[in-house]
C-alpha cells in the first residue's frame, strides 16, 4: 500500500499554491505538507480523509444522506453497474491512477480499488461522505485515499491521471480535461432513460423517462457508449426510503405522494445506466 500512496501523493498539488505535496508520518494521523515557498499543512483525519478543499467551501451530502445511500447500496442493489464500470476500467485504463470525482460515500470507488490493480483516489465536497469513504476504505485494506475538494477544483497536478469517473456528478469537463494524461479516459455513469420508473410509477400519476444530461463532455473523443439494465425488488420500507433520498425525486415531490411510499413493503423497479467513455487526445 505504501507505493499506493506515494503514486497518489506525487500526483497531489497544494490547493493554496499549486506547489507538490509530500506526506508525514510523524504527526498524529499523518499531514500533507506542500513544497512551496510557504509551506501549507493539511492534517490528516482520523478515518485518513484530508481536506483539500477551501476553508470556506461545504456542501454534498449530509450524514443522515450518507448513511441511507450505503445502507442501501451494500445491498447490491446497483451491482450490474458497479460491474459494468470496473469492466470499462479493465479496458480502458488497465493500471495507473484512478480519480474519482465526485465520490460519494466511496461505494463505487472502493470497488474499482479492490480490484488491486490501480492506485485510487476520491474526491467530494461532502466531510461526511469521504470520511464514511475513508472509513470502509480501511477496513476493507484496498488501498484507496479520500480527500474533500470539488469536481471543479481537483487538487492533483495536470496530465496526472489515467482515468478520472463521474458516477452520478457534475461533469466538469474542463477540469478532468486538464488533470487527465493524454491517452487518458473519463468514464461517465449516469441515469438512462428508464432508471427506476418503477419508483416514478409508484409516487406520481403522470411519468416520464429522463432526459439525457445536458453536461456531456465535447471536447473529448466518445469511445464507448452502452446501457447495462436490470430490474430489482427493493424489500421494506426503510430500504424504500433510502431509495428514494438518494433521487433528486425526493426534493420536489409533495408530502402527500411521499406517504405513498410509506404504505409499500415491497417496491419492483427498472434500473437502467448509461456508460460513457471518452479519451483525451
Amino acid at each position: 500500500m505504501e507505493n499506493v500512496t506515494e503514486r497518489i501523493v506525487d500526483a497531489l498539488r497544494c490547493p493554496v499554491c499549486g506547489a507538490p505535496m509530500r506526506y508525514d508520518a510523524t504527526c498524529g494521523a499523518g499531514q500533507l505538507l506542500c513544497l512551496g515557498t510557504r509551506t501549507h499543512n493539511f492534517d490528516l483525519a482520523k478515518s485518513g480523509y484530508v481536506h483539500l478543499a477551501p476553508r470556506h467551501s461545504g456542501g454534498g451530502d449530509s450524514r443522515e444522506a450518507v448513511r441511507a445511500r450505503t445502507a442501501f447500496l451494500s445491498e447490491g442493489y446497483y451491482r450490474v453497474a458497479v460491474d459494468a464500470l470496473c469492466e470499462l476500467i479493465k479496458t480502458y485504463a488497465p493500471e495507473g491512477l484512478v480519480v474519482d470525482a465526485g465520490c460519494g460515500e466511496g461505494y463505487y470507488t472502493n470497488r474499482v480499488a479492490a480490484m488491486g490493480q490501480h492506485a485510487v483516489c476520491g474526491f467530494d465536497l461532502s466531510r461526511d461522505a469521504v470520511d464514511s469513504a475513508a472509513k470502509a476504505a480501511r477496513r476493507e485494506g484496498n488501498g484507496a485515499r479520500y480527500g474533500v475538494a470539488s469536481v471543479f477544483e481537483l487538487p492533483l497536478a495536470d496530465g496526472s491521471a489515467d482515468a478520472v469517473l463521474n458516477i452520478f456528478a457534475p461533469c466538469s469537463e474542463a477540469e478532468y480535461a486538464r488533470v487527465l494524461k493524454s491517452g487518458g479516459v473519463l468514464i461517465l455513469l449516469g441515469a438512462g432513460e428508464r432508471h427506476l420508473l418503477g419508483l416514478k410509477r409508484a409516487l406520481y400519476d403522470e411519468i416520464y423517462e429522463n432526459a439525457e444530461r445536458a453536461d456531456l463532455p465535447e471536447g473529448l473523443d466518445l469511445v464507448e457508449q452502452r446501457t447495462v439494465r436490470d430490474v430489482i425488488e427493493v424489500t421494506g420500507a426503510e430500504q424504500i426510503g433510502h431509495l428514494f433520498s438518494m433521487t433528486p425525486y425526493y426534493w420536489r415531490t409533495s408530502p402527500e405522494d411521499k406517504r405513498k411510499l410509506e404504505r409499500l413493503e415491497t417496491l419492483k423497479t427498472e434500473i437502467e445506466f448509461d456508460c460513457r467513455v471518452y479519451r483525451k487526445a
